[in-house]
């Protein structure tokens, strides 16, 4: 099972890593126009999104190399996982439809934001998709609370950006 897992996780860091490589290589270079000027600079509209684009790409990397270490050592323990059908239970029934229900709900956080603002959306939707995916620790929804008001008292407050 194990093993099973870690090659789900080769196929997505695979992924994830080929889209960022994408992004730093063609996007971010076609999309951001800099002048004669700007590429002098040592901070330029490009900075941030390769920045971003950089980290994205070593934390890839990373995740990518241990699912590789996981999928070994799981595959010399155990053998290579089988193809066989075993039977789906409940809880995997459940799992397939999880994708959909969190996109569902995402969707409806984006009707919310434009309907009743930030705040009462933010405050709402995002929790309630931290349950769906089985959060049960009171702890999480606290740091989630305390990490968006600190958000938005600095963007309210020291960026002055007004947010309803």
């Amino acid at each position: 099972m194990e093993a099973k897992k870690a090659r789900g996780d080769i196929i997505l860091y695979s992924v994830l890593f080929i889209a960022a490589f994408v992004f730093y290589k063609w996007i971010i270079p076609t999309q951001i126009y800099l002048n004669a000027l700007a590429k002098m600079e040592k901070f330029n509209p490009d900075t941030f999104p390769n920045f971003a684009v950089i980290i994205f790409l070593i934390t890839t990397g990373a995740g990518l190399i241990w699912a590789i270490i996981r999928y070994y050592r799981a595959v010399k323990a155990n053998g290579k996982p089988s193809k066989g059908q075993t039977e789906i239970t409940k809880k995997e029934k459940i799992g397939i439809f999880m994708p959909y229900i969190v996109f569902a709900l995402v969707l409806i956080y984006i009707i919310l934001f434009a309907k009743i603002g930030f705040i009462p959306a933010t405050a709402i939707i995002p929790p309630i998709i931290l349950f769906v995916i089985g959060c049960r620790n009171i702890k999480f929804y606290v740091i989630y609370y305390v990490f968006v008001t600190v958000m938005y008292l600095l963007f309210r407050f020291i960026l002055m950006v007004p947010i309803r």
